[in-house]
């Protein structure tokens, strides 16, 4: 997915509902996927297990994920970060 995959409306706000991509910074460690994928799954929006990119950092400290949500609204979307960002493992989100 990219930038031109998302609808906007004409001032370049993202129209709802649609599909987003939530990208992820966390260290590296044993289950920081399924943390991930768990507090993602609690706020209750739709997305592809099996579409989810982790790309290990170069050291291997780190690992970036990208998990493409379907979202109703901008308070799910928010809820989606404040899933995610509440996890130790997280060091950001974009």
């Amino acid at each position: 997915m990219t930038d031109d995959d998302l609808s906007l409306d004409a001032e370049g706000a993202l129209e709802f509902p649609c599909r987003y991509p939530v990208k992820i910074m966390t260290r590296t460690r044993e289950r920081a996927l399924d943390q991930v994928l768990t507090a993602i799954a609690s706020v209750e929006v739709d997305f592809d297990r099996e579409q989810v990119k982790v790309r290990p950092s170069r050291n291997g400290r780190f690992q970036s994920l990208t998990v493409e949500v379907d979202v109703a609204s901008r308070r799910e979307l928010e809820a989606v970060y404040a899933s995610v960002r509440a996890l130790d493992i997280v060091v950001m989100t974009l």
